[in-house]
């Protein structure tokens, strides 16, 4: 039976149905009501402007306790590096500001991530004190 690609309506043959399944890779991909891409899993490491508006529309601030840098000056950050296999998905994104963005990547023992509610993370600043935790 030969395969169907929905956006021209053309058939393929079975030859070329094999050949793409055994060459091809899945990404999978997220949308919203609007086809706007909300999840993009390590395909990518930037938001898109979709995952942006929603993320701002969850966050006043910078997601650091007590760092008040409005969000929408902040960059999006992964809850968990990208470095480290952190996804670009939605519920895995932030606003940090610069700073904490940075010293978080580079000093990650220094903050403790926390779910700040049903779509929205935190993290508290532990400090630069050895030992502390």
């Amino acid at each position: 039976m030969p395969g169907l690609l929905l956006a021209t309506g053309q058939f393929l043959p079975v030859s070329d149905v094999h050949r793409l399944a055994n060459t091809s890779t899945l990404t999978r991909l997220v949308m919203n009501a609007d086809g706007e891409v909300l999840d993009m899993g390590r395909k990518v490491r930037r938001a898109t402007t979709a995952q942006r508006r929603v993320i701002l529309s969850r966050y006043a601030t910078c997601m650091v306790d007590g760092c008040h840098l409005p969000a929408h000056l902040c960059q999006i950050d992964h809850i968990d590096n990208w470095s480290d296999g952190g996804a670009t998905d939605l519920d895995k994104l932030g606003p940090t500001c610069q700073f904490h963005n940075r010293d978080r990547y580079r000093n990650p023992h220094r903050y403790r991530l926390y779910r700040a509610g049903k779509d929205r993370w935190a993290f508290t600043y532990l400090g630069t004190r050895p030992g502390r935790r």
